[in-house]
């Protein structure tokens, strides 16, 4: 069945309704696990970035120092939350390690750092799944 203009605008208008994205509710689960105090600027960001159900990401872009990893971690562990299994993280390179360690000690979600080395060798080894739910990598890797 072909979707008309006027039905595909209908389901985006109920499905953009219906969820409670622009609530605070959604991040309260991973807010009460997570290991990180909070401003209200972070949680503003990752409501905005939840706010749109038809959105497939956001760009975070505050200055240096004002928690964009926080702000992030909350989206990915809410992502988690919801049963999205499947996330990749693309930092700069000399942030993989950074990034992995705050996943893990922050919103306590253990991740694989994927660089092209290690990549090949999970390959070789036929191995794949170990980069299957959760993974950070670069750039240049990608």
């Amino acid at each position: 069945m072909k979707l008309t203009p006027y039905h595909a605008k209908y389901i985006a208008h109920e499905l953009t309704r219906r969820c409670a994205s622009d609530s605070v509710e959604r991040l309260t689960a991973v807010l009460s696990d997570a290991q990180v105090d909070l401003n209200p600027h972070q949680v503003e960001a990752a409501l905005f970035a939840f706010r749109n159900p038809l959105a497939r990401g956001a760009i975070l872009a505050d200055e240096v120092g004002l928690g964009k990893t926080i702000e992030a971690g909350l989206l990915i562990v809410q992502s988690w939350a919801e049963g999205r299994r499947c996330i990749l993280v693309i930092v700069p390179a000399n942030l993989r390690k950074q990034w992995s360690q705050e996943l893990a000690d922050k919103f306590f979600l253990p991740s694989a750092i994927l660089e092209a080395r290690t990549f090949n060798e999970v390959i070789k080894a036929n191995a794949v799944q170990t980069f299957r739910t959760r993974g950070v990598t670069s750039f240049k890797t990608v």
